[in-house]
C-alpha cells in the first residue's frame, strides 16, 4: 500500500499514515538503519498491513521516486527569519522552517544577551548566528508534526562561534 505520513512515530507513540486512496488511517512503528532515508511528516511511503491487525502498518519505507522528485524541486529545508521578541535579557529569534510539500513550522532560538556581551557578540549577529544553528540542526533532524521547535544557544556554542570568527579574521590578515 502507499500513503503519506501524518504523524511521525517515536519510541513513545505510534505514528499515523493516511492512504493515498482514502481516509484510512494506520498506526505504525518502524525500525530503519541509520543510513536509510529518513521518514518525516508529509513523506510518501509504502507499507504492508500487519497480518492480525489491519489498523497497523509494517515495513514502512520511503518511496524512492519521491526522493528524486524532491531533489529536483530542492527538497531541502527553507528557513526564513521572522523577527524577535525580548523579555528582560533574553531575546527569542523567530524563524519559519519547512520543506517542499510540508507545512511550515515555527522555530524559536533563545539567547541570553548577557552571554552575547560577555563574549563580544553584537546583537546584530544574533539572527545570522541563530540561522546557522537552525540550518545545521535541520540537516540532522526532521521537523516535528506539530508545535514550535525551541532551542537555546549555550555558552559553549557562543564560545565556539567566537573562536571560529576570530580564526577567520586572523586568516584575512
Amino acid at each position: 500500500m502507499t500513503g503519506r505520513i501524518e504523524v511521525l512515530a517515536t519510541a513513545q507513540k505510534p505514528g499515523r499514515i493516511i492512504t493515498s486512496n482514502g481516509p484510512n488511517r494506520f498506526h505504525y512503528s518502524y525500525q530503519l538503519l541509520p543510513s536509510r532515508t529518513r521518514l518525516r511528516v508529509g513523506r510518501m511511503v509504502t507499507f504492508d498491513l500487519e497480518r492480525d491487525n489491519s489498523d497497523a502498518a509494517v515495513r514502512v519505507c520511503p518511496m524512492e521516486q519521491e526522493d528524486s522528485f524532491l531533489a529536483g524541486l530542492g527538497g531541502h529545508a527553507e528557513v526564513r527569519y521572522q523577527g524577535f521578541e525580548q523579555k528582560n535579557d533574553v531575546r527569542s529569534f523567530k524563524f519559519r522552517a519547512g520543506r517542499t510539500g510540508e507545512e511550515d513550522q515555527e522555530v524559536v532560538v533563545t539567547a541570553d544577551l548577557a552571554l552575547f556581551r560577555k563574549h563580544g557578540i553584537t546583537i546584530q549577529e544574533g539572527p545570522a548566528l541563530c540561522l546557522r544553528f537552525v540550518e545545521a540542526e535541520l540537516q540532522q533532524r526532521s521537523l516535528s508534526e506539530s508545535g514550535a521547535w525551541r532551542r537555546t544557544l549555550t555558552e559553549k556554542e557562543l564560545i565556539a562561534h567566537m573562536a571560529h570568527r576570530n580564526s577567520l579574521l586572523k586568516s584575512k590578515t
